[in-house]
Order: C-alpha cells, then structure tokens, then sequence
C-alpha cells in the first residue's frame, strides 16, 4: 500500500518551508531539513506532480498597484443551465480583478473576491458582473482593514499544531 504524500512528515516540513517562501533554494530546503538536494528534488517534483503542490506565484498587495479597496461579493442567478452557467464563470475569470471564485452552498451560487482603486470602482465592477447574465444579483462585503492572509492550509495535522501552540 502507497503512503499518502502528506503523510510523511518531511513532506509536511518541505511544504511548510515552501509556503513561507516558494523561491527556497533546493539546496536552502536541503540544509533545513537535514537530507540531500536530490532527495529534495524528487519530492518537490512528486509533490508538483500530486498536485499537492498547485504553483508558485508572487503575492501582490492590492495596494502596491492602487486597487487598495477590496470587496466579498456574493452572486445570485436564476438560471439552472450548467453551459451558461460555464460561461458566466469564465467571463469572470478574464477579470483581472476578480481574485477569486467559490461556487458556494446556500442562496447565493458564487462568492467572489475583488479589488479596485476606490469603492466607486468596486460599483462598476459590480455593475460589469450583473451584466454577464440575466438575474444576476450581488450581495456586497466591503474589506475595511486585512490582518493576514495565508498561502494555504497547513500541512501538518490538526492536533500537531495544538501540541505545537501548548510548546510556545
């Protein structure tokens, strides 16, 4: 029987160090964790492959390029047609501020993240998006301040950082 890729506490430790800093040297990652850039190398290519590992990408302050201004926008639609549905959904993926897309439980159908130089730009965003498809309704959350935001969902099992937390 294969072990689950993150079942292996070297895994989990290289995925953390890769979340802190996805441009980690082989040979930094290597020195860390006691083992050989080989042996590096393989692993971050198994775990790509998995795609326990999904992409590295730099993470831009909306800020830093004058869309400070971010919203929660939650999409109602009345259409049931799987096809417009696609559709709509790409239309919204061309947005290149539109950070984000959940089809979600409930109500609503999608819950979607945005950014924009001023709140009037979140308004014609918001119109921009209604405009896609016929009833399509928005629900709006404006972000007032961000305390944090993760690179994803910790490697390590849940009552491992309980432990963790009691030790610090």
């Amino acid at each position: 029987m294969v072990k689950p890729l993150m079942d292996d506490d070297l895994n989990r430790r290289l995925v953390a160090l890769l979340q802190q800093d996805g441009r980690m040297s082989h040979a930094e990652l290597a020195e860390r964790l006691g083992v050989s850039r080989p042996t590096i190398i393989d692993r971050v290519k198994r775990l790509e492959a998995e795609g326990v590992l999904a992409g590295y990408a730099a993470r831009v302050s909306p800020a830093s390029v004058n869309k400070p201004t971010v919203a929660f926008v939650a999409v109602r639609y009345k259409d049931n047609n799987e096809a417009l549905e696609q559709r709509f959904i790409k239309a919204l993926e061309q947005d290149p501020d539109i950070l984000e897309a959940h089809t979600i439980a409930g109500e609503d159908a999608l819950l979607l993240k945005i950014v924009a130089d001023t709140p009037a730009g979140i308004a014609e965003r918001l119109r921009r998006i209604r405009a896609l498809g016929p009833m399509v309704t928005t629900r709006t959350t404006m972000v007032l301040e961000t305390h944090w935001e993760k690179s994803g969902p910790s490697p390590f099992p849940q009552d491992a950082q309980a432990r963790k937390a009691k030790k610090g």
